[in-house]
This record gives C-alpha cells, structure tokens and sequence, in this order.
C-alpha cells in the first residue's frame, strides 16, 4: 500500500494534534489536582532562561506558543501544499480552552482538505523566504523535509515541557493508538 498526500500531510497533522489534545487534557488534571495552576503551565518553557534571549529561540517558547505553532505549522504548511498566500494567525491563547479550541478548529480545516488539491500540491514549488535567503523545493521535499520536522519539533517540545512540569505523560500519549485508522 502506497501512502497518498492526504495521509502524509493532513493526516498525520490530525493525529499528532489530536494527541496533543489528550497531553493537553492530562496537563489540566495535573494543575488541579497539584494547585500548580493553568497559567504556570501555559506559561512553562523548556529551559529557565527567557528574558532577554532572542525571539527567534524556539527553545524559548512557552507552552502556549509550541502548542499554537504546532496547530500553525500545519495549517501553514497546507496552505503551501495548496499554493494559497496565508499570513500566519496571532498566538492569542490564554487558557486551556483557547488551546482546545484552537486545535479543534485546525483539526476540522485539516479534515476538509481535498484529497486530490493534496496530491497536487507535492509537485508544485513551494518557496519558503526567510531572512538569510529562500529555499525553493517541491511540495513533496517540502512536506518530508520541513514541514512535518517543524511540526513535530513543536509537539515533542510542547510534550517535554510538560513532562519537565511533572505532568504524569507516557510515551503512549504522544504516539495515541497508532494501531487505528
């Protein structure tokens, strides 16, 4: 069986948001039952330097940010796929239900995607600018070679983050039942 565009890019973006949701959810659970209360988590980073450090330092994000540019890249990258122009959406989340509901509404676009613009979408060139230069490619090389790295760069660091505040996760919750289709 051969792997088609729609499972590769939209499909795998919903599961591993989808999984998100339930570390999410765990992370909520752990914040009431500890007090450590939910804006301590939103606001947890990987490391404890922040202040003063570059923006441009993913590893500086918080938890809220790795969560809304997980959902973000995916959206971003579909539109790539797509060959639609998209400014990227403003981090706005400010609670667990901002993050949930943010998640949802990426999973549902995700879901409406049409297979067969998808499939398009792998041999037309895509172009990422960035400040020290651009990189073209193909949609294929681009969805293999960035798009979903980026995308889980953001999940497992949003995972590590959690687990670094204590929250109660297993390797379990980051894979979801894999074994489904």
């Amino acid at each position: 069986m051969s792997l088609n565009a729609n499972e590769l890019s939209a499909g795998v973006f919903v599961r591993g948001l989808a999984n998100l949701k339930t570390q999410l959810t765990k992370a909520e659970e752990h914040a009431a039952a500890t007090g450590c209360g939910d804006q301590a988590l939103l606001d947890a980073r990987l490391s404890g330097a922040g202040a003063g450090d570059s923006p441009a330092d993913l590893h500086q994000y918080t938890l809220a940010a790795h969560v809304h540019w997980a959902a973000e890249g995916a959206v971003l990258a579909m539109a790539r796929l797509l060959g639609e122009s998209r400014v990227p959406a403003a981090n706005e989340a400010g609670s667990f239900a901002d993050l949930h509901h943010r998640l949802d509404a990426t999973m549902a676009y995700l879901r409406e995607l049409s297979p067969s613009d998808l499939e398009a979408g792998l041999e037309r060139e895509v172009v990422i600018e960035h400040r020290r230069g651009s990189v073209r490619s193909n949609g294929r090389q681009f969805l293999v070679a960035f798009a979903i790295p980026h995308f889980f760069y953001h999940v497992t660091t949003a995972y590590g983050i959690l687990r670094n505040q204590g929250v109660r996760l297993t390797m379990g919750d980051f894979l979801g039942n894999w074994g489904e289709r």
